[in-house]
């Protein structure tokens, strides 16, 4: 019920938007080239960018319609949303990844601030498909020094009659914890950001792109439409900084995990990670999260 009607809240915008209040961060390098963009994302969580042309576009609409996308994931929280870094396949998720290698970072480094791709996805919702309800992505670095990013950049043009992408405004200041992997975060994101009632449903052109910090809670409106809804999400960070990985162990203990960018490529979502490659070290964080 709360979180049905924080939504209606967002797609109705009733009441004057609360602005989040700054979380205790240390200092942090740019992530945005241009600097008004860059003053944007600091201050709301998000930018909105002209990433890729309708070439591109065309291009990565062909070779996802022509991938082998039967290990689709089904969701108990959601019906008819997929996300492709969920599919088993290691060779399927290399597959994904090289192909925004090639198309997706030639456009991310005039945009970026020395970004590089940490994993890579295709995102759906299928004709008629549920919300995806409001929530915030794993911890992949360290955020007291770095921002991380998913750049989400959709196939086609993206209404909330279609399940284009929704933020709630500057909640990234709101999100201060670590979120590892195997823990939903669903219910203490939306305790954090309950009063922000800024929470915009953002129509893009195809080969438009949101860059959104990582900590920015976010969600989408149901998929009404008799076509499916396909868009390119690559997670971002700084080519210097350390990736790392959070994990829960059967002990409640809080895990870190160094690692290289192999490993998503690798990790099955679910298992622990030292069953995959690309881990360079382990520590334990806390008890608990």
């Amino acid at each position: 019920m709360t979180l049905m009607r924080n939504w209606l809240q967002a797609i109705r915008g009733r009441g004057p938007a609360t602005r989040a209040e700054p979380a205790a961060t240390g200092p942090r390098r740019s992530t945005l080239r241009d600097p008004v963009l860059q003053r944007q994302f600091a201050d709301v969580g998000f930018v909105v960018v002209d990433l890729i042309d309708p070439a591109t576009v065309l291009a990565l609409r062909k070779r996802y319609d022509s991938m082998d996308h039967e290990q689709r994931t089904q969701f108990d929280w959601v019906d008819g949303f997929n996300t492709s870094i969920y599919d088993k396949r290691p060779e399927y998720r290399a597959e994904v990844f090289d192909l925004m290698q090639e198309h997706i970072s030639p456009a991310l480094a005039s945009v970026l601030n020395d970004y590089q791709i940490m994993f890579a996805n295709f995102i759906v919702k299928d004709p008629h498909s549920d919300m995806v309800p409001p929530h915030v992505d794993w911890t992949f670095l360290d955020e007291e020094q770095f921002s991380s990013a998913t750049v989400w950049c959709p196939l086609v043009d993206t209404t909330p009659a279609n399940g284009t992408l929704g933020v709630v405004s500057g909640s990234h200041r709101r999100i201060n914890f670590l979120r590892p992997s195997n823990v939903p975060t669903y219910e203490r994101c939306e305790l954090a950001v309950a009063d922000i009632e800024d929470r915009p449903v953002i129509s893009l052109r195809a080969g438009q792109a949101i860059v959104m910090d990582n900590r920015v809670v976010h969600f989408s409106p149901p998929n009404t439409t008799d076509l499916d809804r396909v868009a390119v999400g690559c997670v971002v960070g700084p080519t210097e900084a350390e990736l790392h990985h959070y994990w829960m162990n059967e002990d409640s203990e809080l895990m870190r995990y160094q690692i290289d960018r192999s490993f998503y490529l690798d990790f099955v979502i679910g298992s622990p990670p030292m069953q995959s490659s690309g881990v360079l070290s382990a520590s334990v964080v806390s008890h608990g999260v």
